[in-house]
C-alpha cells in the first residue's frame, strides 16, 4: 500500500461518502462520518501546510530540534504531525501559496466540535452517549467547504490532474450527501 496526505484525503472522503450513505439505515456509522472527516480535514490542513517543507505541520518543539539538526548538520529526529487544533490554528496564521484561511460563520466551532467528538469515539470511556444528529450537518457541511478550499488553494500541488479532480469530485459528492439529509 502507498499513501501520504493527498491520497489520504480522497479515502477519507470516499469513507466519510461510504459512512453517510450507510448511516441512513444505521445510525452507528455516524462515528465512522465523524472520524473519516476529521481525518480528511487533519490531512488536508497538513497538505496546506507542508508547502516546501513540513516544518508547519510539525509540533514546535520537533520544527524546533529539525531546525536545529539541520543547521548544526547532525541526524534529523523523528518528528511528529501536530494535533489538529493546533493545525487549524496554523493554517489561519500562516499564508500558503498567497492564502490565509480566514474562517467564515460557525467553521471555528465545527472544527472544534468535529475534533471532541472525534477524541471521545477513538479515546472513549465507557458510557451511554447520546448525539443530536441534526447538528451534525451542519458541523460537516463546515468542514467540507474549509477542505474544498484548502484543497482547490493548493490545486497545483496535486500529483496529477486526475488527482484534483477526484478531489473535487469527492468533496462536491459529500457535500450533496450531507445537504440531502438535511432536506430529509
Amino acid at each position: 500500500m502507498r499513501t501520504d496526505e493527498r491520497e489520504d484525503i480522497l479515502s477519507s472522503l470516499k469513507l466519510f461518502i461510504d459512512s453517510q450513505r450507510t448511516a441512513r439505515d444505521d445510525d452507528s456509522y455516524w462515528k465512522w462520518s465523524i472520524i473519516s472527516l476529521h481525518s480528511a480535514a487533519q490531512s488536508t490542513m497538513a497538505f496546506h501546510l507542508s508547502f516546501g517543507n513540513d516544518l508547519l505541520v510539525m509540533t514546535q518543539q520537533d520544527a524546533e530540534a529539525w531546525l536545529t539538526a539541520h543547521y548544526n548538520e547532525t541526524t534529523y529526529p523523528e518528528t511528529q504531525m501536530d494535533g489538529f487544533l493546533n493545525l487549524y490554528k496554523k493554517i489561519k496564521s500562516n499564508p500558503i501559496l498567497g492564502h490565509r484561511f480566514e474562517p467564515k460563520g460557525q467553521q471555528g466551532k465545527s472544527i472544534k466540535t468535529l475534533n471532541r467528538l472525534r477524541n471521545e469515539f477513538i479515546h472513549f470511556i465507557p458510557k451511554g452517549w447520546s448525539i443530536e444528529l441534526s447538528g451534525m450537518l451542519g458541523i460537516f457541511l463546515d468542514c467540507l467547504d474549509i477542505i474544498r478550499e484548502l484543497g482547490q488553494v493548493n490545486a497545483v500541488r496535486w500529483e496529477h490532474e486526475g488527482q484534483f479532480e477526484s478531489f473535487k469530485q469527492l468533496v462536491e459528492t459529500a457535500i450533496e450527501i450531507s445537504q440531502s439529509y438535511a432536506s430529509h
